[in-house]
């Protein structure tokens, strides 16, 4: 019976992993078949429900409050929008799965598996963090499935939440400099493209920063030798990780994708090419995933919940309710600046996405609602967005991360990169406040 209720829950995934890859392609060309791919996801996600963990109910249970407090007008061409909207994430996460299954079994990444496990568990903390950076900034998440597979299987608890743990703040901090993510393509819905296109800059300045103070905080006694070290571990994979990230990026400048998409539509057919260099191994990739797909529950209902609120709350009358009685006015720079990503990062550690958090606080201070030049608005928007999404339950890399690496999602949210994320949040806005001093 469960063997079953397994397969099914299994076949509705594969169904809507499909449909977001014919999304992807074929846009609302397909708006039908994308509504019925709708339903599937939500009867998948519907009985899954009783798999998730505790923590889980609570998380969703919260969101639903917030949506209830916040929307008050919702169609049902709404409701099919924002389930459209979400599909992209039914595919994401089962991809990651894939793509992480393939990397396993090649000898390259075989090798670098052995490098780390004979270095400390902080010593390879560092180069994770770095590689994690360099390549989240054009991949994103597809960062975690690459470098989640340089760990061997039998990695013990506290070497994979270190490593996950790296591989987040390299990951997530790269979001302050990189037009590939999200954050920002709604930091530009905002903020005039030229003043949003010189935060980039500010933003690389600002990560060199970052990473300047975390990795000898989270690396103790770090010199140039550990980095070297820990950096050459990933030597033997250096070429693949070259491959995905000239793969994806091509694939987003050619067909206009966003890194998401890219990564979605890309990785798969990078996997098929696997399959033809190196036929033994399509059985023990397929079986791999099949299993990891089966099991996968709390992860996809709590970001597909937190997608789907953020998407209503955006597209609905939740945004003006939400100012309407934040109230109005013009606010001192500084202020904006600092609130910006403090309130975002904070606002995500209770499981508020960023993507509602900064729409809400864009829409407050940009115009005339600050006086905060705004291209530093954009990079407090951005450096919101990085720790915001380093250290929220709800969030896509937190929970990709925690799927990957099998640490619990709160023990990556609630550990060490929280505290890494506020002061990132609030010095970095301090910091901005002050250059906006001098314009």
């Amino acid at each position: 019976m469960a063997f079953t209720f397994q397969n099914f829950r299994l076949l509705l995934l594969l169904i809507a992993w499909a449909a977001a890859l014919f999304k992807i392609m074929m846009g609302d060309d397909i708006e039908n078949l994308l509504n019925i791919a709708v339903v599937v996801y939500a009867l998948y996600l519907l009985i899954t429900l009783p798999l998730i963990k505790r923590g889980s109910i609570l998380i969703i249970s919260f969101l639903i409050l917030l949506g209830l407090l916040t929307i008050h007008v919702v169609s049902w061409d709404d409701v099919l929008a924002a389930g459209r909207f979400v599909l992209i994430f039914a595919g994401l996460v089962p991809t990651m799965i894939l793509a992480k299954s393939t990397a396993s079994t090649m000898p390259s990444v075989q090798r670098t598996q052995a490098a780390l496990a004979a270095l400390p568990p902080q010593h390879s903390a560092a180069g994770l963090q770095i590689a994690g950076h360099a390549f989240g900034g054009v991949i994103n998440t597809g960062t975690f499935a690459m470098l989640s597979a340089a760990l061997s299987p039998d990695s013990d608890f506290d070497r994979r939440r270190i490593a996950a743990l790296a591989a987040l703040r390299g990951m997530n901090a790269s979001a302050v400099w990189s037009p590939f993510f999200v954050a920002f393509a709604i930091g530009q819905s905002f903020i005039e493209p030229a003043a949003s296109w010189f935060a980039i800059g500010g933003g690389v300045i600002m990560s060199l920063l970052c990473s300047a103070v975390t990795l000898p905080i989270f690396t103790r006694g770090l010199t140039k030798a550990i980095i070297r070290d820990s950096l050459a571990c990933l030597k033997p994979i250096s070429m693949r990780l070259l491959v995905v990230l000239a793969s994806v990026l091509s694939v987003a400048l050619i067909f206009n994708f966003t890194a998401l998409s890219a990564v979605v539509i890309t990785m798969p057919a990078l996997v098929l090419f696997q399959f033809w260099r190196q036929p033994q191994t399509v059985s023990t990739i397929i079986t791999s995933t099949t299993i990891s797909l089966k099991s996968i529950a709390d992860d996809i209902v709590v970001i597909s919940s937190a997608m789907i609120l953020g998407f209503l709350v955006t597209r609905t009358d939740g945004i003006t309710t939400i100012l309407t009685f934040i109230g109005g006015g013009t606010f001192p720079g500084y202020f904006a600046l600092i609130a910006t990503p403090t309130l975002m990062m904070l606002a995500s550690v209770i499981g508020i996405h960023p993507v509602i958090s900064s729409t809400v606080l864009l829409a407050l201070f940009s115009g005339s609602g600050s006086t905060a030049t705004p291209f530093l608005l954009m990079m407090a928007h951005l450096i919101g967005w990085a720790t915001g999404t380093m250290s929220s339950i709800a969030s896509l890399s937190v929970i990709t991360c925690s799927t990957l690496y099998r640490v619990p999602a709160r023990e990556l949210a609630m550990g060490a990169n929280l505290y890494a994320a506020f002061g990132y949040a609030f010095l970095g806005g301090i910091v901005l406040s002050l250059v906006d001093l001098m314009f």
